[in-house]
């Protein structure tokens, strides 16, 4: 009888060992994921940015061809209308942290540098470390305005984010339930 309880004993650890293995994991950290589909970004006056978006891990992804001579100055997160936070940078675009190599584009033949600005502590501290803030955008629409500074000329124009989707994610343990 010792033997058997000892065996189903074994057993049900052996179990429970391999569901933690297969199905838990831990989060590190609270943190926001973001999906923009708002589309290129096309500036006639400033040709050498080719592409301003935000990558799935909210860090603002920039594509430009040199020179260029443009500064991230802020960015706004708005809910419907009302900014609801702003994130204030002023970098100039080429001071920004290396994202990839830089790569041809095969149409234009231009060198494409490619930077990137991690956000994800404004959205933290925008958005709520626990979703507080995000909770209450579930009925309206998340916009971002992107705000560069043209060094030459000292004007400010805005680059807007309007097709942004959020979704938080607390830190700590999670089990993965997979779909039958």
């Amino acid at each position: 009888m010792r033997t058997f309880i000892g065996i189903v004993v074994t057993f049900f650890i052996f179990f429970i060992l391999i569901f933690i293995i297969r199905f838990v994991y831990v989060v590190p950290e609270n943190h926001y994921s973001i999906l923009d589909q708002t589309g290129k970004v096309k500036l006639e006056d400033y040709p050498e940015l080719k592409d301003m978006s935000f990558e799935y891990n909210a860090d603002l992804s920039v594509e430009y061809t040199e020179p260029i001579n443009l500064e991230l100055e802020k960015i706004n997160f708005r809910f419907n209308d009302e900014v609801i936070g702003t994130a204030e940078i002023n970098k100039n675009l080429s001071e920004l942290e290396d994202f990839a190599e830089p790569y041809i584009d095969e149409k234009t033949k231009e060198k494409i540098i490619r930077k990137i600005y991690p956000l994800q502590k404004e959205f933290l501290r925008i958005l709520g470390r626990n979703a507080e803030v995000y909770d209450s955008l579930e009925d309206g629409r998340f916009y971002i305005d992107i705000y560069i500074k043209d060094l030459k000329i000292n004007k400010t124009f805005v680059i807007n984010r309007n097709n942004i989707f959020l979704e938080f994610e607390s830190g700590g343990p999670k089990i993965f339930i997979p779909n039958i």
